[in-house]
């Protein structure tokens, strides 16, 4: 395990936790619907997905089934392979997204970078605030493990990286990022950083989340990383001159669902921080159907549970009740990977296990650019950073991310 010096930590978990135990519902969002039990004033003709999806509250089929209960403040359910969604909560609510923005960026890149290809990690990288695996500047890394170290750990170093690896800058990587939503027609997304870290306006809805899960899920590559449990890394190549030491990194899926042996689980991308509160983008397969759950703003430390409620409303009652929506489909083709004939899915072959955390015993609650490169185009990209710097003094606040104030 590395030790890192974690700088006025008094301070800063002091000035956190408080606004964490405050955030019980979310704040306002300008132009934002906000919950109740009346149809919405926008116009429905409009709303991506069906004219029901313009409702706030709970969305439900005549003569549904009645709803399990969830403490989320956004929330639709969907069988991802027909696109049908099931029931939902104020699914188009703008809310902010945490991690699972870190989907978007997954669906981004995927098609502009090799798993094959090296990346440098420079001092941007390395200074993201919040999770990270320890990227250190100088150090080159392979973008498979970087994959892991972004849809397993949740790494916001590894996010920036993978960015900038494939936009060849961060500013053309969100850029590209932005692009991509609007291919998939995830219009209530608005893209400022790669990671999902709190920043003003960055937004999304639980319709968009599942518009990325399904989308995800329909990727070979990323369903083989998103339903992997653990990897070890360590870098590729490290300066002669570097001050820091190389280390193997254990990573290890957060989500809570495959590590607790829900039947079926199979990803997708969990997520905290303090305004965001936990949001998930889960799901599992069964019997040859797939179902997703997308989940925002979850108080408390019920986000797995509600997510299993939800998924298990989804298993015993699609294809019974009318779908009240459409997960629409994107407005061009993705590039697809090499494995999409035949989609590898399982755990890395790389079992060094991880190191254990105290936080394993509970949920998660502290715990694009010019055109012809955007994501409307689909086109490959290929992009070698090269920023070697040294003599660096990195201040971690790692205890504080294990905290999960951060994710």
């Amino acid at each position: 395990m590395r030790h890192r010096t974690v700088a006025v930590f008094g301070v800063v978990i002091g000035a956190l936790l408080p606004a964490t135990a405050m955030a019980s519902t979310p704040e306002p969002i300008p132009g934002a619907s906000t919950s109740t039990s009346t149809p919405s004033t926008t116009d429905a003709g409009s709303v991506v997905g069906g004219p029901r999806l313009a409702e706030t509250g709970f969305v439900t089929a005549p003569g549904a089934p009645a709803l399990p209960a969830t403490s989320a403040a956004a929330w639709v359910l969907a069988d991802a392979d027909t696109g049908e969604v099931l029931a939902a909560r104020d699914p188009h609510r703008k809310l902010r997204p945490a991690s699972t923005l870190k989907t978007l960026l997954a669906l981004t890149m995927a098609p502009r970078v090799d798993v094959t290809d090296t990346y440098v990690a420079d001092r941007e990288d390395a200074e993201q605030e919040g999770t990270r695996v320890g990227l250190w500047p100088g150090h080159t890394y392979r973008v498979d493990d970087l994959w892991y170290a972004l849809l397993l750990k949740s790494g916001n170093d590894a996010a920036t990286a993978l960015a900038k690896a494939g936009g060849g800058t961060l500013e053309r990587g969100l850029a590209m990022m932005q692009a991509e939503a609007r291919r998939l027609q995830a219009n209530d997304t608005t893209v400022v950083t790669p990671s999902g870290l709190d920043a003003d306006g960055q937004f999304a809805s639980a319709y968009d989340l599942a518009l990325w899960g399904r989308a995800a899920l329909s990727r070979g590559d990323l369903r083989h990383y998103i339903s992997t449990i653990r990897h070890s890394f360590h870098a590729l190549s490290v300066p002669a001159d570097s001050p820091f030491t190389d280390e193997t990194m254990y990573v290890r899926t957060e989500n809570r669902l495959m590590l607790n042996d829900f039947p079926g689980a199979i990803g997708v991308k969990m997520g905290y921080t303090t305004k965001a509160q936990n949001t998930m983008i889960a799901a599992a397969e069964r019997d040859g159907r797939t179902i997703v759950a997308t989940l925002m703003f979850t108080p408390g430390g019920r986000i797995t549970s509600d997510a299993a409620a939800l998924l298990e409303y989804g298993f015993a009652n699609a294809g019974r009740i009318e779908p009240v929506g459409q997960l629409v489909e994107p407005l061009s083709a993705a590039v697809v990977s090499d494995v999409d004939a035949d989609p590898a899915i399982g755990v890395s072959t790389n079992e060094a296990p991880p190191a254990s955390s105290g936080a394993d015993a509970q949920d998660l609650l502290v715990g694009g650019v010019p055109l012809g490169w955007s994501a409307m185009t689909g086109g490959l990209v290929t992009a070698t950073l090269l920023g070697l710097l040294t003599g660096w003094t990195l201040k971690r606040r790692r205890r504080l991310a294990r905290a999960g104030v951060y994710r």
